[in-house]
């Protein structure tokens, strides 16, 4: 009894660490959203902008420092005192040693600065960094996003090409038989019994190509949703086959709303900021600083931790540039010239999104014009093929004319594979030049 009840609880452990679990889109998007190194990397990005928000704010808090210092001067330095003449007297020329050989010094020390323009432009860059920061990872989101949407579809796509290959089998399954009773019969040659087989044959390796696609396919998803490859995972293989409306995607005033542009904005805007910052080199400086401590001294070790004496000041400083070698001028120059590309690069990405949204909308218009002419053939050349068939089978028509009906049969399904992806491919391209990516998280 105990000995089954073990097996049974193996087996039950077993068949839930190979479980296969099912997943939507939806479900990948949000899995990635959650488990993707890239948004992990983002969000780290993030806390080191409001870390480095932090840094900048305090350079204008009090600086406070203490110091400890002990000396032993193992050689005095030596001074001169030169000869003197009171009157009728001349003192010689003398060499002396001041100062003791043992020092300490405790103390502490305050400073303020009160106005430094460099300092305060620092401040003020702090928000956009952040802001930049932010938005960064908003931008990888939507990447992560996109990348598994194109996985998750290229999946879709093989399964919708393992339908068409399963009811060809089935199809040529079916016929294989009555083509040998033909060929018994003396109705039709050989060559054209192995014609039928070497497409039966076809269709077989075809499949074990797709099986060895799709594993690949599935693998290329769980990079890009930040799964574990040795997961097992399977997709929900039912999607939405109705088609958008592609005059909804000409809004071309949505691009300035585009993370992209977003980005360029806050980087400009940034760029002005620490052109500012560099302009400060051209302002005074001014601080406080206030100092207490005291100081030892003696020519025997005890007495410079035993004979203190205290000292203490405060003091305003002020330091005016005057001329830096023309650093600063240089600076500022190449500043302005940075700035001035960066809005002329902004006005061509504008212009090169406007052009990526208009020619999305002509290429899912005709995708769909496709899509919709490819499924119509299909449908037409199946019935052909499927009154075809029948007629071949009673012997009204001649193998050819069956042969050619399963022939175009066929090439109106790869037509129909070949319109079906470029049609998804073409939709999601569209969402995503008008910003509608985060619409397949719903």
């Amino acid at each position: 009894m105990k000995k089954t009840a073990l097996l049974f609880a193996t087996a039950l452990l077993y068949s839930f660490a190979f479980s296969q679990t099912t997943y939507t889109l939806k479900q990948c998007i949000d899995y990635a959203l959650k488990n993707h190194k890239s948004i992990k990397m983002s969000e780290n990005d993030v806390e080191t902008a409001y870390a480095r928000k932090r840094e900048g704010q305090s350079v204008y808090l009090p600086q406070i420092n203490a110091q400890a210092k002990w000396d032993d001067n193992l050689i005095l330095q030596s001074s001169v005192i030169p000869s003197l003449t009171f009157g009728t007297i001349t003192t010689p020329e003398q060499v002396v040693k001041f100062g003791n050989q043992y020092n300490s010094l405790v103390g502490i020390e305050l400073d303020q600065m009160l106005f430094n323009w460099s300092f305060i432009q620092g401040i003020k860059a702090i928000k956009p960094g952040y802001d930049i920061a932010k938005t960064k990872k908003i931008k990888t989101e939507e990447d992560v996003t996109y990348n598994t949407i194109i996985a998750y579809y290229n999946i879709l796509l093989i399964n919708e090409n393992e339908k068409l290959l399963k009811q060809n089998e089935e199809r040529l399954s079916k016929t294989i038989p009555i083509v040998k009773l033909q060929y018994d019969k003396g109705v039709i040659r050989k060559i054209d019994v192995d014609k039928v087989q070497v497409n039966y044959n076809n269709i077989i390796a075809h499949q074990q190509i797709l099986a060895s696609n799709k594993q690949v396919a599935l693998n290329n998803l769980k990079y890009n949703m930040g799964m574990s490859l040795d997961s097992v995972i399977t997709i929900d293989t039912v999607y939405s086959k109705e088609m958008v409306d592609a005059n909804n995607y000409v809004d071309t005033t949505n691009i300035k709303n585009k993370i992209e542009m977003q980005l360029m904005r806050k980087n400009i805007f940034l760029q002005e900021i620490l052109l500012k910052r560099t302009k400060a080199a051209y302002y005074p400086q001014f601080g406080f600083y206030a100092k207490y401590g005291g100081l030892a001294f003696g020519n025997e070790f005890s007495q410079s931790f035993t004979r203190w004496s205290q000292f203490a000041s405060i003091g305003f400083k002020l330091d005016i540039p005057i001329f830096d070698g023309l650093r600063t001028s240089s600076n500022v120059r190449m500043a302005k010239l940075n700035i001035a590309n960066l809005k002329e690069d902004m006005a061509l990405k504008e212009e090169g999104l406007k052009l990526q949204m208009l020619n999305a909308k002509t290429t899912l218009q005709n995708s769909q014009q496709n899509l919709l002419l490819s499924k119509e053939n299909i449908d037409l050349a199946k019935n052909i093929y499927d009154v075809t068939t029948l007629q071949y089978q009673k012997g009204v028509i001649s193998y050819t004319d069956w042969i050619s009906a399963e022939f175009s049969y066929k090439e109106a399904e790869q037509n129909y594979m070949t319109s079906l992806v470029g049609y998804l491919q073409s939709k999601i391209e569209a969402d995503k030049s008008n910003n509608n990516i985060n619409s397949y998280k719903q």
